[in-house]
Protein backbone atom coordinates (compact mmCIF):
# COMPACT_ATOMS: atom_id res chain seq x y z
CA UNK A 1 0.00 0.00 0.00
CA UNK A 2 1.41 3.45 -0.63
CA UNK A 3 2.13 5.77 2.03
CA UNK A 4 -0.10 8.90 2.16
CA UNK A 5 2.24 12.00 1.62
CA UNK A 6 1.81 15.00 4.12
CA UNK A 7 -0.85 17.43 3.21
CA UNK A 8 -1.92 15.28 0.16
CA UNK A 9 -4.81 16.48 -1.88
CA UNK A 10 -6.66 12.95 -2.47
CA UNK A 11 -9.24 13.17 -5.33
CA UNK A 12 -9.59 16.17 -7.91
CA UNK A 13 -13.18 15.60 -6.92
CA UNK A 14 -13.33 15.63 -3.61
CA UNK A 15 -15.99 16.98 -1.52
CA UNK A 16 -14.14 20.26 -0.19
CA UNK A 17 -13.83 21.38 -4.03
CA UNK A 18 -10.22 23.64 -3.41
CA UNK A 19 -9.24 25.85 -6.05
CA UNK A 20 -6.40 25.29 -8.10
CA UNK A 21 -4.42 27.74 -5.68
CA UNK A 22 -4.99 25.92 -2.67
CA UNK A 23 -3.85 22.66 -4.30
CA UNK A 24 -0.86 24.32 -5.56
CA UNK A 25 -0.07 25.42 -1.67
CA UNK A 26 -1.22 21.59 -0.65
CA UNK A 27 1.54 20.59 -3.46
CA UNK A 28 4.43 22.74 -2.43
CA UNK A 29 3.90 22.69 0.82
CA UNK A 30 3.96 18.99 0.72
CA UNK A 31 7.25 19.27 -1.09
CA UNK A 32 8.77 21.18 1.70
CA UNK A 33 8.38 18.55 4.65
CA UNK A 34 8.56 15.49 2.40
CA UNK A 35 12.33 15.59 3.81
CA UNK A 36 11.88 15.59 7.34
CA UNK A 37 8.01 15.11 7.96
CA UNK A 38 8.43 12.35 11.55
CA UNK A 39 6.82 9.23 11.26
CA UNK A 40 4.67 9.62 14.39
CA UNK A 41 2.49 12.76 13.29
CA UNK A 42 0.80 12.71 9.65
CA UNK A 43 -0.15 16.12 7.77
CA UNK A 44 -3.79 16.56 6.41
CA UNK A 45 -5.86 19.21 4.63
CA UNK A 46 -9.27 20.12 4.55
CA UNK A 47 -12.05 22.92 4.87
CA UNK A 48 -14.34 22.76 7.62
CA UNK A 49 -17.99 24.05 6.95
CA UNK A 50 -18.25 27.25 5.70
CA UNK A 51 -14.76 28.54 5.62
CA UNK A 52 -13.46 30.42 3.24
CA UNK A 53 -10.18 29.44 3.94
CA UNK A 54 -7.44 26.42 3.14
CA UNK A 55 -7.08 24.75 6.43
CA UNK A 56 -3.73 22.15 6.56
CA UNK A 57 -2.75 20.67 10.13
CA UNK A 58 -1.23 17.86 12.49
CA UNK A 59 -2.06 16.46 15.69
CA UNK A 60 0.01 15.44 18.24
CA UNK A 61 -0.47 12.27 20.21
CA UNK A 62 1.61 10.32 22.56
CA UNK A 63 1.49 6.65 22.15
CA UNK A 64 2.55 5.81 25.78
CA UNK A 65 5.34 2.80 25.17
CA UNK A 66 5.50 3.07 21.81
CA UNK A 67 3.30 3.33 18.47
CA UNK A 68 1.93 -0.05 17.37
CA UNK A 69 3.92 -1.53 14.33
CA UNK A 70 1.86 -1.17 11.00
CA UNK A 71 -0.63 -3.93 10.60
CA UNK A 72 -0.48 -5.42 13.73
CA UNK A 73 -3.22 -5.36 16.32
CA UNK A 74 -2.38 -4.02 19.33
CA UNK A 75 -5.47 -4.02 22.35
CA UNK A 76 -3.15 -2.77 25.03
CA UNK A 77 -4.12 0.33 27.06
CA UNK A 78 -0.42 2.01 26.43
CA UNK A 79 -1.10 1.69 22.56
CA UNK A 80 -4.51 3.57 22.67
CA UNK A 81 -2.77 6.89 21.70
CA UNK A 82 -3.81 10.21 23.75
CA UNK A 83 -4.40 13.22 22.09
CA UNK A 84 -2.18 16.04 23.35
CA UNK A 85 -2.35 19.07 20.50
CA UNK A 86 -3.95 20.78 17.21
CA UNK A 87 -1.27 22.64 15.26
CA UNK A 88 -2.17 23.82 11.96
CA UNK A 89 -1.92 27.11 9.49
CA UNK A 90 -5.21 28.56 7.28
CA UNK A 91 -4.26 29.56 3.84
CA UNK A 92 -6.27 32.59 2.82
CA UNK A 93 -5.58 34.83 -0.36
CA UNK A 94 -1.80 35.47 -0.18
CA UNK A 95 -1.50 35.32 4.02
CA UNK A 96 -0.88 31.90 6.06
CA UNK A 97 -1.88 32.22 9.62
CA UNK A 98 -0.13 29.16 11.71
CA UNK A 99 -0.74 28.97 15.26
CA UNK A 100 -2.74 25.96 18.21
CA UNK A 101 -6.27 25.10 16.78
CA UNK A 102 -9.54 24.64 19.00
CA UNK A 103 -9.39 20.77 19.31
CA UNK A 104 -13.28 20.55 17.68
CA UNK A 105 -13.66 23.77 15.60
CA UNK A 106 -9.84 23.84 14.25
CA UNK A 107 -10.02 27.58 14.80
CA UNK A 108 -7.17 30.03 15.45
CA UNK A 109 -7.31 31.28 18.85
CA UNK A 110 -8.11 34.97 19.40
CA UNK A 111 -4.82 35.91 20.44
CA UNK A 112 -2.18 34.46 19.02
CA UNK A 113 1.02 32.80 20.96
CA UNK A 114 4.54 33.88 20.70
CA UNK A 115 5.03 31.16 18.57
CA UNK A 116 2.53 31.88 16.13
CA UNK A 117 3.06 31.97 12.30
CA UNK A 118 1.92 35.20 9.92
CA UNK A 119 2.89 35.49 6.49
CA UNK A 120 2.36 37.00 2.88
CA UNK A 121 3.69 36.25 -0.10
CA UNK A 122 3.37 34.27 -3.39
CA UNK A 123 1.90 30.65 -3.13
CA UNK A 124 5.49 28.86 -2.33
CA UNK A 125 6.70 31.65 -0.42
CA UNK A 126 3.76 30.55 2.07
CA UNK A 127 4.25 27.25 1.54
CA UNK A 128 8.22 27.47 2.52
CA UNK A 129 6.92 29.58 5.40
CA UNK A 130 4.34 27.29 6.79
CA UNK A 131 6.53 24.35 6.16
CA UNK A 132 9.21 25.94 8.21
CA UNK A 133 6.80 26.54 11.16
CA UNK A 134 5.82 23.47 11.57
CA UNK A 135 8.86 22.39 11.68
CA UNK A 136 9.77 24.31 14.37
CA UNK A 137 6.61 23.94 16.36
CA UNK A 138 6.89 19.63 15.99
CA UNK A 139 10.52 19.98 17.06
CA UNK A 140 9.52 22.24 20.19
CA UNK A 141 10.11 19.67 23.20
CA UNK A 142 6.93 17.97 25.44
CA UNK A 143 7.08 16.74 28.68
CA UNK A 144 4.90 14.93 30.77
CA UNK A 145 4.88 16.18 34.65
CA UNK A 146 2.60 13.89 37.24
CA UNK A 147 1.99 14.35 40.60
CA UNK A 148 1.57 11.67 42.93
CA UNK A 149 -0.35 11.02 46.38
CA UNK A 150 0.13 8.16 48.61
CA UNK A 151 1.72 6.22 45.70
CA UNK A 152 -0.83 7.29 43.50
CA UNK A 153 -1.17 9.66 40.55
CA UNK A 154 -3.77 12.20 40.81
CA UNK A 155 -2.78 14.82 38.57
CA UNK A 156 -1.04 14.88 35.43
CA UNK A 157 0.16 18.10 32.49
CA UNK A 158 1.79 17.76 29.66
CA UNK A 159 3.62 20.88 28.44
CA UNK A 160 5.74 22.71 26.03
CA UNK A 161 8.74 22.79 27.62
CA UNK A 162 10.59 25.56 26.18
CA UNK A 163 7.66 27.63 27.24
CA UNK A 164 5.68 25.73 30.17
CA UNK A 165 2.73 26.27 28.15
CA UNK A 166 -0.43 23.44 28.91
CA UNK A 167 -1.31 20.82 26.41
CA UNK A 168 -3.44 18.78 28.06
CA UNK A 169 -3.65 18.12 32.12
CA UNK A 170 -6.19 15.56 34.09
CA UNK A 171 -6.88 16.13 37.70
CA UNK A 172 -8.84 13.15 39.87
CA UNK A 173 -10.10 15.00 43.32
CA UNK A 174 -10.67 10.96 44.43
CA UNK A 175 -6.93 10.80 45.02
CA UNK A 176 -5.84 14.35 45.50
CA UNK A 177 -4.47 15.05 49.30
CA UNK A 178 -7.80 16.21 51.32
CA UNK A 179 -8.96 19.47 50.83
CA UNK A 180 -6.52 20.53 48.07
CA UNK A 181 -9.16 20.80 45.27
CA UNK A 182 -11.28 23.31 47.57
CA UNK A 183 -8.08 25.26 47.96
CA UNK A 184 -7.33 25.19 44.51
CA UNK A 185 -10.89 26.50 43.13
CA UNK A 186 -10.90 28.81 46.00
CA UNK A 187 -7.18 30.84 44.82
CA UNK A 188 -9.19 30.89 41.14
CA UNK A 189 -6.94 27.83 39.45
CA UNK A 190 -10.17 26.03 37.48
CA UNK A 191 -11.71 27.14 34.35
CA UNK A 192 -14.52 26.38 32.76
CA UNK A 193 -17.17 24.19 34.31
CA UNK A 194 -14.77 23.24 36.67
CA UNK A 195 -11.47 21.75 35.55
CA UNK A 196 -8.67 22.57 37.92
CA UNK A 197 -5.92 23.63 36.25
CA UNK A 198 -2.51 21.81 37.41
CA UNK A 199 -0.49 25.23 36.94
CA UNK A 200 -1.83 26.10 40.97
CA UNK A 201 -0.52 22.76 42.40
CA UNK A 202 3.17 22.42 44.01
CA UNK A 203 6.54 20.73 42.25
CA UNK A 204 5.36 17.89 40.28
CA UNK A 205 6.32 14.59 42.16
CA UNK A 206 8.12 13.26 38.44
CA UNK A 207 8.34 14.19 34.89
CA UNK A 208 8.78 11.85 31.41
CA UNK A 209 9.83 13.38 28.30
CA UNK A 210 7.64 12.54 25.72
CA UNK A 211 9.43 14.03 22.40
CA UNK A 212 11.90 16.64 21.58
CA UNK A 213 14.83 17.69 22.57
CA UNK A 214 15.00 18.73 26.35
CA UNK A 215 18.53 21.11 26.00
CA UNK A 216 15.72 23.03 23.94
CA UNK A 217 13.68 23.56 27.03
CA UNK A 218 13.76 23.23 30.60
CA UNK A 219 11.67 21.51 33.22
CA UNK A 220 10.75 22.60 36.39
CA UNK A 221 13.78 22.12 39.13
CA UNK A 222 13.24 19.67 41.47
CA UNK A 223 11.51 17.22 39.78
CA UNK A 224 12.88 13.78 39.42
CA UNK A 225 13.24 12.69 35.63
CA UNK A 226 11.15 8.71 35.35
CA UNK A 227 11.50 6.50 32.15
CA UNK A 228 8.20 4.35 33.02
CA UNK A 229 4.23 5.69 33.36
CA UNK A 230 1.96 4.33 35.91
CA UNK A 231 -1.91 4.49 35.45
CA UNK A 232 -3.65 8.16 34.66
CA UNK A 233 -7.08 7.70 34.81
CA UNK A 234 -9.55 10.30 34.43
CA UNK A 235 -11.01 12.82 31.85
CA UNK A 236 -8.43 14.99 29.81
CA UNK A 237 -8.65 18.92 29.58
CA UNK A 238 -6.56 21.86 28.49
Amino acid sequence: MRKRTWFEVDDPDDDFEFTDAERDFAAALSGHCAAWAPDDVTGQVGRPDDWDALLAYVGLCDWGEGKPETGKEKAAESHRPLHLIDLGVHLAGDRVRGDRLHNQLYSLPDQPHAWALDATGSTDQLARAAADWFRTVLDKPIVLYVWLHEGYAYAARYAFADSGETLCQLYAKTRAPDGQADALIAAGHVHGRGWIQTVGLPTPSLYLRIRGDLDKGHVIPGVRETTKRGPLRGPWYE
